[in-house]
């Protein structure tokens, strides 16, 4: 049996203060209710997944292994070095090829067709 110690608490305030961030603000920030991270700090409780993913998603910058283990450090260098310009295209592309292959599939064509219609009406 593992000695495994859930310490994603003390990670998640480290993200707060290298963000100079609050915990009101950080949880406006992630999109979370208030007080919500502020209580399970003090709980020294676990932070469900989806909280987890909105912090990664707010902060793309946070290294996800550091979140989840410690292990590693807290700030990915890659994406901070990485030419924004190349980024985009790469992630222009993706879409695009999504999108290409969304379409293929005439249930999934009729869907966004409907979807498309009701937002310009």
């Amino acid at each position: 049996m593992s000695d495994f110690i859930d310490d994603t608490f003390k990670r998640v305030e480290q993200v707060i203060v290298y963000n100079n961030m609050n915990i009101k603000s950080f949880e406006d920030e992630i999109g979370v209710s208030n007080n919500s991270i502020g209580t399970a700090i003090r709980r020294k409780a676990s932070f469900k997944s989806n909280v987890l993913n909105k912090i990664l998603n707010s902060f793309p910058d946070i290294n996800p292994t550091w979140l989840l283990t410690g292990k590693g450090d807290m700030i990915l260098k890659d994406i901070i070095s990485e030419p924004a310009s190349d980024y985009t295209i790469q992630n222009y592309q993706i879409k695009e090829n999504l999108i290409e292959l969304l379409l293929e599939d005439n249930e999934v064509r009729s869907v966004l067709l409907k979807q498309i219609k009701s937002i310009t009406e």
